[in-house]
């Protein structure tokens, strides 16, 4: 069989039928004892045209048989070198690239619906909650046009159950896992964040003590808020001798810890406040002091277990000191 090469019209090339090679190359594989290989014995089977097609091809430029040498045809990648543009060493996304006006438009559209969710801020338990932890170890900051809620904590159920509580007031939280890098018998830690310009400044316009005690005016707003200030900065002892809860909750805001008392006191628990103390655990010399409140009677340990009813430091399982 002989054919004419495309590419070079004055040369004839042949080529032999090798049909029953492919076919047992196929059936028996490519490199297997006796078959013989398509290019066996074949010398310059390639035209110069060809070839440099080739070595065009494997420095990124367009092969197409149809247009790529039809006279006054414009090359796609003219004026490009690979998949940057000429002259540039950062390629197509170089920083300072212009954006068409459609698509500003549609990005502008998307962060406005995500910094400007409205939450449902109707004072009740799961409201009181939400407040109570980010008081404790939670936080509420500013960040470019909106305002992030952010709390960290090494049990992975606080973390969930407080995920759950963003989530029933609209807003849209996510939930990661960060691995202890060094050290040794290190816990990972749940980080859960939120974004919201209006719960942000709905909260910085509340967090004062004044408002808050103003603000917590409802049964279930106040056993929610001791929940979460409680599973954020309380301990729970259980006295090893007689099996009694103990409650104690410590912070560097003593206004705050008075609320707390307070609040305390009209669901008829009491608490006794003491301090101020050396904060050991702190780096800064010019740290605060730190203050406490604690249960004063084995009933009222017992009442505010059963009152505020906690979803961990309740006495069950591993979360309690003997």
């Amino acid at each position: 069989m002989v054919i004419y090469d495309e590419f070079g019209p004055e040369k004839i090339l042949e080529v032999h039928d090798d049909t029953e090679t492919k076919t047992k190359r196929d059936n028996e594989g490519k490199f297997v004892k006796g078959v013989t290989p398509w290019n066996k014995g074949k010398k310059r089977v390639y035209s110069k045209q060809t070839l440099e097609r080739m070595s065009n091809a494997k420095k990124g430029k367009h092969i197409s048989q149809r247009t790529e040498f039809k006279r006054g045809n414009i090359s796609w990648c003219k004026g490009l070198k690979g998949l940057h543009i000429k002259g540039s060493e950062k390629g197509w996304f170089k920083k300072g690239r212009v954006l068409s006006e459609k698509i500003n438009e549609k990005r502008l559209k998307k962060l406005r619906e995500k910094i400007l969710i409205k939450p449902i801020l109707v004072v009740n338990e799961n409201l009181g909650y939400i407040i109570g932890v980010i008081l404790g170890d939670g936080s509420v900051y500013r960040i470019n046009r909106s305002c992030r809620i952010s709390f960290e904590v090494t049990s992975q159920d606080f973390a969930i159950n407080f995920l759950n509580s963003l989530r029933e007031i609209g807003l849209n939280p996510m939930i990661c896992k960060i691995r202890p890098t060094n050290g040794i018998s290190k816990q990972s830690r749940y980080r859960v964040q939120a974004n919201s310009l209006v719960f942000g400044n709905w909260f910085n316009s509340i967090k004062h003590e004044i408002k808050l005690a103003q603000m917590l005016s409802t049964y279930g707003s106040k056993i929610g808020f001791l929940r979460g200030f409680y599973e954020s900065e309380g301990t729970l002892y259980i006295r090893k001798k007689y099996e009694t809860p103990y409650i104690s909750i410590c912070n560097t805001n003593i206004e705050l810890l008075k609320l707390v008392k307070d609040l305390s006191m009209k669901l008829s628990i009491r608490f006794n406040l003491y301090g101020p103390y050396i904060n050991n655990g702190s780096l800064s010399d010019n740290a605060k002091p730190i203050y406490r409140i604690s249960t004063t009677t084995i009933i009222d340990g017992y009442k505010f277990l059963s009152t505020v009813k906690p979803n961990i430091k309740n006495g069950v399982g591993q979360d309690s000191i003997l």
